[in-house]
């Protein structure tokens, strides 16, 4: 069993935490209740064990990851109920896990989890509130409080949230985080979520909310976009003294592998010069949602013009039922598995619900794609930032004299595996914690750090019509997908189709 934990406890990697969704979660537990699935339609080097997909078993998985993110938005918010139907997370280990629960805040921002806004602050909807920090407290080590994004109120979201202005998006998330404060019972902790889609309204959010007494930090919009933002937010906190005893900071949406990087980086100076138990990290959902889009994640890009996490559509192919070719992608249950592990019908096998349907994959071949995504986009975090630590070593160029290139011009990479920002930000970043006037350097490398922005917060979504009957486009991005969680709910609606509930 391999554990892909050790390189982030060891070298102080910035935490990757897989956002694992429902459908994964819950098949993991059906097999525990009734043998869900045959155990002889597992891949024989398998043992007919559904726990060799479920990463947070240490024992018995394929591949050991300690680190997720789950969330509210799409969970059993019963208590009596989520003990079973969320076993994968709810009957972990504990002492050898850790997840961070997501409250919910970006599926009420999309309109998918459902909130009476015109009784909001009354007891109808306190309840919804208080059945989430329930669910919290009973689920993750560390929480998100129910923050409302301010991108809630703009005009694709405002229809379906009922939410006008960046003033009402803040009015809830200080009510949602003082009837947290009141209620919590002490069974998890909880990072205050900061918001704001530009400098001026992230700070009037971050004055706001500030003081309350909560155990880390979470950048949400801008603080986790723009790495200018980011860093003077960053700043801000260090000097107000709001860092030492916060020993968790996590940042939405920030997914590309570029980011993983920086946030390594800073994480690194942040433990040498300010906290020693603070850790730094991200969620990324694309391995689930790339899936359920029929793509598999092929071989990782890694060069000084692009790093890619790199997907294609996956075989699916009926003739292939029975097929003894092997899986042509490595990884921990990629090794496992032949061809007709995957495309398990053939041209007249009739699917779970009595018909023959279109494609040779059913529902549980998409949980052998899941896994091997998960493993892949694990493994190539890894590998950035190892390559990182090695490039880092050789050119430590000056972030001064960084310039803008045309995309033809080459003349300023120095490593061959890594993109020249990377090298640049490396540097950068020592030198602005130790630096007795950060702001100034801020604002001298403004237009260096304007190039490091996440360009996800940039991007359409990608997957709207997300079970179109169509042919599914190649993205070649998981990255591309991220701004798509909410996609993550049509992988319920998939597995009752698949088998007929």
């Amino acid at each position: 069993m391999e554990d892909l934990s050790k390189p982030f406890d060891e070298q102080g990697y910035a935490y990757f935490l897989p956002a694992i969704s429902t459908f994964y979660n819950n098949y993991i537990a059906r097999q525990r209740v009734d043998d869900y699935v045959d155990p002889s339609r597992f891949p024989a080097l398998m043992n007919g064990s559904m726990e060799s997909l479920n990463f947070l078993n240490p024992t018995e998985s394929k591949f050991y990851y300690k680190y997720g993110l789950y969330s509210a938005g799409h969970a059993q918010l019963d208590m009596k109920k989520t003990y079973v139907d969320d076993a994968m997370i709810q009957q972990r280990d504990r002492s050898k896990t850790m997840i961070l629960g997501d409250s919910g805040g970006f599926q009420i921002g999309k309109g998918v989890l459902k909130f009476d806004w015109k009784k909001f602050k009354t007891p109808t909807t306190d309840k919804v509130v208080l059945n989430i920090l329930d669910w919290l407290e009973e689920t993750a080590d560390w929480s998100m409080i129910l923050d409302v994004p301010a991108w809630a109120a703009n005009p694709l979201n405002s229809p379906r949230t009922g939410l006008k202005s960046f003033d009402d998006c803040l009015d809830a998330t200080i009510y949602n985080n003082k009837l947290f404060m009141k209620n919590r019972k002490g069974k998890t902790k909880f990072l205050n979520v900061l918001q704001g889609d530009n400098w001026e309204k992230a700070t009037i959010w971050y004055d706001a909310v500030k003081d309350m007494p909560f155990e880390g930090w979470a950048m949400g919009s801008k603080n986790a976009s723009d790495m200018y933002v980011a860093l003077k937010r960053i700043i801000i906190l260090r000097d107000e003294g709001r860092l030492e005893d916060k020993n968790w900071m996590h940042f939405l949406g920030s997914a590309q592998m570029h980011w993983s990087v920086y946030l390594t980086a800073i994480q690194r100076e942040l433990r040498k010069s300010v906290n020693p138990n603070l850790s730094i990290s991200f969620d990324c959902a694309s391995p689930f949602i790339a899936t359920a889009n029929g793509l598999v994640y092929t071989d990782p890009v890694f060069s000084n013009k692009k790093l890619s996490i790199v997907m294609e559509k996956a075989p699916d192919n009926k003739m292939l039922k029975n097929s003894k070719i092997p899986f042509p992608w490595d990884s921990a249950i990629g090794r496992d598995m032949v061809m007709g592990d995957v495309c398990y019908y053939g041209p007249t096998d009739v699917n779970k619900i009595g018909k023959i349907g279109k494609t040779s994959w059913d529902s549980f071949a998409y949980m052998l794609i899941m896994s091997h995504n998960v493993y892949t986009h694990i493994k190539a975090i890894t590998k950035v930032n190892q390559l990182a630590d090695i490039e880092c070593q050789a050119y430590q160029p000056d972030w001064r004299y960084w310039r803008k290139l045309k995309e033809s011009d080459r003349s300023d990479d120095y490593s061959a595996w890594l993109p020249r920002n990377i090298l640049y930000f490396n540097r950068f970043v020592k030198e602005l914690f130790a630096s007795e006037k950060p702001m100034d350097m801020l604002e001298q490398a403004k237009p260096f750090l304007d190039n490091c922005a996440n360009s996800l917060w940039r991007k359409s979504n990608q997957f709207d019509k997300f079970f179109d009957t169509g042919e599914s486009s190649v993205i070649n991005d998981a990255e591309d997908l991220e701004h798509n969680q909410d996609a993550i709910a049509k992988l319920d609606e998939l597995e009752k189709t698949m088998s007929g509930k």
